[in-house]
């Protein structure tokens, strides 16, 4: 019975070591179909804002300070025979003020009380009741002009060789004007305008 057991498991062994033997790997089948895709990865982490300069004078289109010139438009005739002008216009040539910028954008003109060299910038629509009998300067943005009416004839002139009563404006297209963080600039600070823009004098 020993004999036959000791048969059986050489016999085994045998058959074991055979088969291990005549078994060898076979060529590498085709690819299978892809998988599904995998979940989304999670969002990175935002970049850090870049200076300020960096999204301004290249985005933001500025003119220099302008000489604009006002003609009367509207009168009134007084009982002692006199004629007053009760209305003044003029008129800004504004090439780059498009159907666009008008639709989206961010447009703001500027008056200077002073000179260049020593400004004292107000925003318009302008009222101020401290000159003479109160000055209204208000603007109206039209395609590639901006359209200017004040009750006062607030044309640039020259004293001392200084220009005073000068005009500029800007136009913010509606992309640059998307990104801004409000209230990150406030268009009726022109020095905050100026400084954040980066315009020159």
């Amino acid at each position: 019975m020993k004999a036959k057991s000791s048969l059986t498991l050489l016999a085994s062994l045998v058959l074991i070591t055979f088969i291990f033997t005549q078994c060898q790997k076979g060529d590498v089948g085709p690819a299978g179909p892809a998988g599904p895709a995998g979940p989304a990865g999670t969002a990175g982490t935002p970049g850090s804002t870049g200076p300020k300069g960096d999204t301004g004078t290249a985005n933001v289109i500025y003119s220099p300070w302008l000489d604009v010139t006002y003609n009367g438009l509207d009168t009134v005739h007084n009982n002692d025979g006199t004629i007053d002008t009760v209305v003044w216009g003029a008129s800004i040539t504004a090439t780059k003020l498009t159907q666009t910028i008008l639709d989206r954008g961010e447009m703001k003109v500027y008056f200077n009380w002073g000179t260049q060299t020593t400004p004292d910038v107000s925003p318009l629509p302008l009222f101020d009741i401290f000159f003479t009998n109160g000055l209204i300067i208000n603007p109206e943005f039209l395609l590639q002009k901006i359209d200017l009416y004040s009750n006062f004839n607030a044309s640039t002139v020259t004293s001392g060789g200084q220009k005073y009563f000068q005009y500029r404006y800007i136009l913010i297209p509606g992309s640059v004007a998307g990104r801004l963080s409000k209230p990150a600039v406030d268009l009726n600070n022109y020095n905050e305008v100026k400084a954040y823009y980066g315009l020159p004098d």
